[in-house]
């Protein structure tokens, strides 16, 4: 049974797309670990930049505002697991970013907005 990687919905066989995320099905859900270190090619298709931050703390609080509202997502990290228990990245590179289903962009900046704004 094909489920989808963002809401994590379950599908009929035969299914190939989530028609709520909009994005394509995989044969069995990853671990949330493996989600997080999953780099930006591995993500599924269909799924826009949102924000990027090295804060921990400011990605988890968008995040769950997003899920909250019925907006599936997609977080990945990068770094180590010294700074990420931190609460941020100190290193040049890595971070935090947030992905959304193009479809629910818009709406996602508007909740962006009101929630992380700069920060």
């Amino acid at each position: 049974m094909p489920f989808c990687p963002l809401c994590k919905a379950e599908y009929g066989a035969g299914t190939k797309r989530c028609p709520d995320c909009e994005v394509d099905l995989v044969e069995e859900l990853p671990e949330e670990a493996d989600l997080e270190e999953a780099g930006e090619d591995e993500l599924p298709e269909g799924l826009m930049l949102l924000y990027s931050t090295r804060n921990k703390i400011y990605a988890e609080f968008l995040k769950e505002t997003l899920e909250n509202s019925n907006i599936p997502c997609y977080m990945t990290s990068s770094g180590s697991l010294f700074e990420e228990g931190l609460g941020y990245v100190t290193k040049g590179k890595g971070g935090y970013k947030i992905y959304v289903p193009e479809d629910k962009y818009e709406e996602s900046v508007a909740i962006r907005e009101q929630t992380v704004r700069d920060l």
